[in-house]
């Protein structure tokens, strides 16, 4: 089974970092039946470069390398549909290392994450508070 885990720079020691769309790394994780590690394998999100749809392409880049369950902090509505249609369950794990979260998956200790986080905040241009609507001096 493939495991992806959002991390900062990769590896089996890094920390899960908490956002899944525009984390610096996917740290892809495979199982054997007995969940052990067989191999480990770290890939750069370009996705995180994008002004908007980062959760979408990083939940597509998921599908397309056959991971079968991400390990996150939390996850955007549109990223949740598309794993969530692929069948890729999600488990939250913030500020664990990578090794830790795995032991807690193959042990049935995470828990699943069955509901999406807020929305994104793009590339800094935050959450459209304001909308240009302050005081205006007379």
């Amino acid at each position: 089974m493939k495991v992806a885990v959002t991390t900062q720079s990769g590896g089996i020691k890094d920390l899960v970092v908490p956002q899944f769309g525009r984390a610096p790394t996917f740290t892809i994780v495979e199982l054997s039946e007995s969940g052990e590690v067989k191999s480990v394998e770290v890939i750069n999100n370009v996705a995180t470069q994008q002004l908007s749809g980062a959760g979408v392409s990083s939940a597509q880049l998921m599908v397309d390398k056959g991971v079968k369950c991400v390990i996150t902090g939390s996850v955007g509505p549109k990223a949740m549909d598309v794993l969530s249609s692929a069948g890729i369950k999600i488990y939250s794990a913030a500020g664990l290392t990578v090794e830790e979260a795995i032991k807690k998956l193959v042990s049935g200790q995470l828990s699943e994450i069955t509901s999406p986080g807020g929305w994104g905040m793009g590339k800094g241009m935050g959450r459209g508070m304001g909308r240009g609507m302050g005081r205006r001096w007379m």
